[in-house]
């Protein structure tokens, strides 16, 4: 009997919970129509209830917390123009 290495996993073959991450975000398409390299992070500073507040309507959304910022920001500019 010889031993033999494991093979190597195949980097493009995703697992179960990146498929089901990528199923479960397909209606989201206006949120991240921005390329990912478009965008500049930044640091704000947020009390902690409202983070709470935010972190809920965006696991309501089913959207990250960065989601939801740029989102309400959006809308927010849009209303003033």
């Amino acid at each position: 009997m010889t031993i033999t290495r494991n093979p190597k996993r195949n980097p493009a073959i995703a697992s179960e919970d990146h498929v089901q991450a990528f199923i479960s975000g397909a209606g989201q398409a206006a949120v991240a129509a921005e390329p990912e390299q478009n965008k500049k992070p930044i640091m704000i500073r947020v009390d902690p209830g409202m983070i709470d507040r935010i972190d809920r309507a965006a696991k309501r959304l089913g959207i990250s917390r960065s989601a939801f910022i740029v989102s309400s920001a959006a809308v927010r500019l849009e209303s003033m123009e």
